[in-house]
């Protein structure tokens, strides 16, 4: 267990989901922890709990060694300005997609500063982050940040530079996920499939996917391959895949969204 007194700014999804993964897995305890939100109805399981509670950002800053930002990129300029005088010599965590760690000192120029890019998986303890290099913060404050995003799922470490080119890997990916998992289900729907059913299967095949891209020790190309027999329905179905460019269709997918985070951060 941390000694570390951890600071939350926002209690929307994300923030939430981090917080409950580090009570959980014991890391901290509740009155180890101050949340504040604006909005008291979205703090209260948390204070029942006996996390410390507030709707004062300020309070919150001033009570922190580490402090995780868990607010959009179009809300962090105002909270950075409201908290800039008490964060000197503390961990200050942003999950703000495409806000680099360079700007982030420039408006917190005493804190030490970590960059941090969850995806919405870590709900459910299965998500996967991505951490900037220590780079100037304390080993046993970055280590209790790792812990903490650990206590929800994989972490990662990455140099700053590529922090944007992960969004769409790890960060934005799940809704492509969840957009295909849609169109499955309507088109089974329109064979008369039953929409409950044919969630379920593709859901369902999805995970048994990503477990074995992460255990049978092939890359992405070679379980394609398997699953494709000659002349069988898999190939009859990747060849509308490729006549529509669907690699292509993904490469400039992945680009829009990196151009997205740059023109967040900037």
């Amino acid at each position: 267990m941390s000694g570390f007194m951890l600071g939350i700014i926002g209690a929307g999804n994300m923030g939430s989901a981090i917080l409950q993964g580090g009570l959980q897995t014991g890391i901290m305890l509740p009155e180890q922890v101050w949340l504040a939100n604006p909005h008291l109805e979205k703090t209260a399981p948390f204070g029942e709990m006996g996390v410390n509670t507030t709707t004062s950002n300020v309070e919150t800053a001033r009570k922190a060694d580490i402090l995780l930002l868990a607010v959009k990129p179009q809300m962090l300029p105002a909270v950075l300005e409201e908290i800039s005088p008490c964060t000197a010599g503390k961990c200050v965590v942003s999950i703000a997609a495409g806000i680099s760690r360079r700007w982030l000192r420039g408006q917190l120029p005493e804190a030490q500063v970590v960059c941090a890019m969850p995806n919405t998986p870590l709900m459910l303890g299965c998500g996967a982050t991505a951490l900037t290099e220590p780079d100037g913060v304390p080993e046993e404050a970055y280590r209790f940040v790792h812990r903490l995003f650990s206590a929800a799922g994989l972490v990662c470490i990455l140099p700053e530079e590529q922090m944007n080119a992960i969004i769409p890997v790890s960060g934005s990916s799940p809704a492509f996920f969840f957009r295909m998992a849609r169109l499955m289900v309507d088109a089974a729907a329109r064979s008369g499939i039953d929409r409950t059913t044919a969630l379920e299967m593709a859901a369902k095949t999805m995970e048994g996917a990503a477990r074995m891209l992460q255990s049978s020790g092939r890359t992405a190309e070679e379980l394609e391959r398997q699953v494709c027999s000659p002349g069988g329905t898999t190939l009859a179905a990747l060849t509308a895949f490729d006549e529509l460019h669907f690699d292509e269709m993904m490469d400039l997918a992945f680009e829009r969204c990196i151009r997205r985070a740059e023109e967040l951060g900037r």
